[in-house]
């Protein structure tokens, strides 16, 4: 867990409001406080792009401030169909579960 996280990297963060679904992000820029990412839509075994929200009329890309502390693995990469590999899937799965476990 100790690589250093670059712009335009895949995330994984932990958000327990989101605990239902993998939350994943493309990481922007580097803040002060940690990272300006674009939120992204997908699931363990669909394919992943960049989550919109309706800004007036337009959809424009959902972007979030986060910590780094946040995260709970780094450096994700995606198939050529923009998908988890199924090992990927697995540790994220696990990292859910043992967050969700100290959690309670």
């Amino acid at each position: 867990m100790n690589e250093t996280v670059e712009v335009m990297d895949i995330v994984a963060i932990y958000c327990r409001k989101y605990k239902d679904r993998p939350q994943i992000a493309r990481v922007v820029q580097k803040t002060r406080n940690g990272y300006s990412i674009h939120w992204m839509t997908g699931s363990y075994s669909g394919s992943w792009a960049v989550a919109k929200k309706r800004d007036g009329r337009k959809k424009v890309p959902w972007v979030d401030n986060i910590k780094e502390s946040d995260i709970i693995c780094k450096k994700i990469s995606l198939t050529s169909g923009q998908k988890l590999t199924n090992k990927v899937a697995q540790t994220l799965r696990a990292l859910y579960a043992a967050k969700e476990g100290t959690k309670s």
